[in-house]
């Protein structure tokens, strides 16, 4: 670790970010200027000032189409079998590694825990939490919150309007939540059903806190990973400091236009970490710019009428500002979202190696995943 800097890390020297992954948490203590025998006490300070955004509250037509066509071809059993089309996506049984003894498990058909629990233990040590969904409140908190043990009082719900038939995308969501969380001092927005990494998060959080303290004038950090043909690739400039974030749907172009077969790129890992006042203002100038009563937001760029607010318009802000950071250090794969049926069983073995490395770097603290 002797002569790696978390600023280096997070700006020119970025590739080596993944090699010093488990040091991430030692080195932003150092940028903090927290001496070794106060890091523990410095940690939960930092994870206490934090409230994490998780967000189900997605329309998921995507995962709807695959569910059906499951159904119909057999390919589904036991609980999955059971399920209710109509309950969301992160509310489907996927297999339990957090604690498999909980719940009866065959042969057959082994212990399960629904996709979006996995979002949840992420986030757990967090100071406190904001889910937003559309609906089926008491079934998360049923199924997840009180399955992993976790106290009802920190989880607060908040549910995300539609006020023209459909939800308004991520950033429409936070901006709707505002006052659950503006209050903190940084906000990790995550989503149901990414195989989210709990020592990402708080490691993440930790990297923020220090770049806040040590003054590098950064708003927003994106954990990123290596990955094989990015659907949404980072582009970076000569700091190493993100100038776009390559998403088709907000840019109007292919991100993989010109680029062979087996490229390599860095992309998001389904978590985001924000300064919450520079979150709040960004989402403001958003909404007083570009929303059209009647329509929803006319951001340029955006899909043509889709009347969304993405958080990567925020992020795009950020970016365009230099007040923005990209943290290499996550793993593939941590990008293995469950978007459709048929791509369950690679979330459950992406799932299956976080939870067994977060065991193997998590230390003392609010202990779910790891327990």
């Amino acid at each position: 670790m002797e002569g790696i800097s978390l600023v280096d890390l997070a700006g020119a020297d970025w590739s080596g970010a993944l090699e010093a992954r488990s040091s991430i948490p030692a080195l932003a203590a150092r940028l903090a200027g927290i001496a070794p025998p106060d890091e523990e006490k410095w940690r939960f300070d930092v994870l206490s000032r934090c409230v994490s955004l998780t967000l189900l509250a997605g329309s998921g037509s995507r995962w709807q189409s695959s569910l059906a066509v499951a159904r119909n071809e057999g390919r589904l059993s036991g609980p999955g079998l059971a399920f209710d089309p109509s309950a969301p996506r992160g509310l489907f049984p996927v297999r339990d590694f957090i604690s498999p003894g909980r719940s009866v498990s065959t042969d057959d058909h082994p212990a399960t825990i629904p996709i979006a629990a996995y979002s949840l233990a992420a986030v757990a040590g967090a100071g406190s939490h904001v889910v937003v969904v559309r609906d089926r409140e008491g079934e998360i908190r049923r199924g997840i919150v009180a399955a992993l043990g976790l106290r009802q009082e920190e989880w607060r719900f908040a549910v995300q309007e539609v006020p023209y038939g459909k939800p308004l995308g991520h950033g429409d969501a936070a901006w709707q939540s505002r006052a659950l969380w503006r209050g903190s001092d940084w906000v990790v927005a995550n989503f149901g059903g990414d195989a989210n990494s709990r020592f990402t998060v708080e490691a993440s959080l930790l990297a923020m806190a220090a770049l806040d303290a040590g003054g590098e004038g950064a708003d927003f950090l994106l954990p990123a990973a290596l990955v094989r043909e990015p659907a949404y690739p980072i582009t970076l400039d000569f700091r190493g400091h993100p100038l776009a974030f390559g998403h088709a749907k907000l840019s109007g172009s292919d991100p993989a236009a010109g680029q062979g077969p087996g490229w390599t790129g860095l992309a998001n890992v389904g978590l985001r970490i924000y300064r919450a006042e520079a979150l709040a203002a960004a989402l403001e100038e958003l909404r007083a710019a570009y929303w059209v009563e009647g329509k929803g937001y006319a951001i340029p760029g955006n899909a043509a009428d889709s009347g969304e607010c993405a958080l990567d318009n925020a992020d795009a802000l950020f970016a365009e500002r230099g007040r923005a950071r990209v943290l290499a250090f996550a793993r593939e794969r941590e990008l293995s979202p469950a978007k459709t049926v048929g791509e369950i069983p690679r979330f459950e073995s992406s799932i299956a190696q976080v939870v067994a490395e977060d065991r193997l770097l998590l230390r003392a603290g609010p202990a779910i995943i790891g327990s």
